[in-house]
C-alpha cells in the first residue's frame, strides 16, 4: 500500500493501545521470531556491552535495555508510548538494574551531543514514516566511533502477512521505490493486537544512503534467517519463513558531533 495524503492515527496512541498486548508477548516469551531469530542476531551484532553508555531507541517495555544492563552496560531507554515506558519502569524498579527510561521521540532526542557509545534500534525503524531525522539524531548523540545497530523488517521482501504469503511476486517493482505502508494487526502465538499498526517501508538504498550521508560507515549487513537445522526440524520456520523477513545493519560513526545536513 503506497503512502497517501491521509495520515495514520498517531503512533503513540496506537502503541499505547497495544501496550498490554506487547508486555504479555515479550514477558511470556511468545514471539518465536524474536526469541529464536532476531534477538540472538541483535545481541551477536551488539557484542560485549560492558561499560558502554547505550541508548535503546524505541525501547518498548524495555526487555533489550534490561538484557544489556544485566551485562554491565549503562542503558537509557526511550519510547514515545507512555504506557510502555510505565511498564518498563515498573519492571526495572524490581530488577534494580543500571537503566533509566524516558518518554520521548527518536526524532528529537532529549540528550546532549556525544553522549552514547552505542545506539540500538530494535524493531523500530519501520514505525517511522520518515527515519531521516531519527538517523541524524542517532549520529548527534553518538560519540566518534560509536556504533548504531538497526534490526528492521526487510525493505525488499516484507509485505502484508509476508510470513504467511507463499506467492512469489511480493511487492511490485514499480511500487518498491515509493514510500510503502503496510497496515495490519499484530498476530503472535494465537493472540491478536487490539489495534492495527502501520509499518513504513522505503527501498534499501534509502537506508544505506541515509546512513552514509549522516556520517555512518556500514560495517555489516545481515539478513537473520533460521539455520538449516531449524528449517529441517521445525515446521514453524517451514511455514513462516518463506522469504527473508528481517535486515540487520551495523554501522560506525566516522564523523563525530553534529552530522552533515542531508539535502
Amino acid at each position: 500500500m503506497s503512502d497517501t495524503a491521509a495520515d495514520a492515527p498517531p503512533r503513540s496512541s496506537r502503541w499505547d493501545a497495544n501496550a498490554s498486548f506487547w508486555v504479555q508477548i515479550i514477558r511470556e516469551h511468545r514471539d518465536k521470531y524474536r526469541n529464536e531469530l532476531t534477538d540472538p542476531a541483535m545481541l551477536h551484532a551488539i557484542g560485549d556491552p560492558r561499560h558502554l553508555a547505550v541508548l535503546d531507541a524505541g525501547c518498548g517495555e524495555g526487555y533489550l535495555s534490561r538484557i544489556l544492563a544485566g551485562q554491565n552496560a549503562t542503558v537509557t531507554g526511550i519510547d514515545f508510548s507512555t504506557k510502555l515506558i510505565e511498564a518498563a519502569r515498573r519492571h526495572n524498579h524490581a530488577d534494580k538494574l543500571s537503566v533509566s527510561f524516558d518518554v520521548g521521540s527518536v526524532d528529537d532526542l532529549p540528550y546532549k551531543d556525544d553522549t552514547f557509545d552505542l545506539v540500538t534500534c530494535n524493531h523500530v525503524m519501520n514505525d517511522l514514516r520518515d527515519p531521516s531525522q531519527s538517523i541524524s539524531e542517532f549520529a548527534r548523540v553518538l560519540r566518534q566511533g560509536g556504533r548504531l545497530v538497526i534490526l528492521m523488517l526487510h525493505p525488499c521482501f516484507y509485505n502484508r502477512h509476508a510470513e504467511r504469503d507463499h506467492t512469489t511476486n511480493g511487492v511490485l517493482a514499480a511500487s518498491y521505490f515509493d514510500v510503502r505502508r503496510v497496515e495490519q494487526n499484530f498476530e503472535v502465538d494465537g493472540l491478536t493486537s487490539p489495534v492495527a499498526n502501520t509499518a513504513w517501508f522505503r527501498p534499501l538504498e534509502f537506508y544505506t544512503q541515509q546512513l552514509s550521508r549522516t556520517g555512518f560507515v556500514i560495517t555489516d549487513l545481515e539478513e537473520p534467517h533460521p539455520s538449516p537445522h531449524q528449517m529441517s526440524t521445525d515446521s514453524f520456520w517451514q511455514r513462516g519463513f518463506t522469504r527473508p523477513l528481517f535486515m540487520l545493519i551495523t554501522s560506525e560513526l566516522q564523523r563525530g558531533g553534529m552530522n552533515e545536513t542531508v539535502p
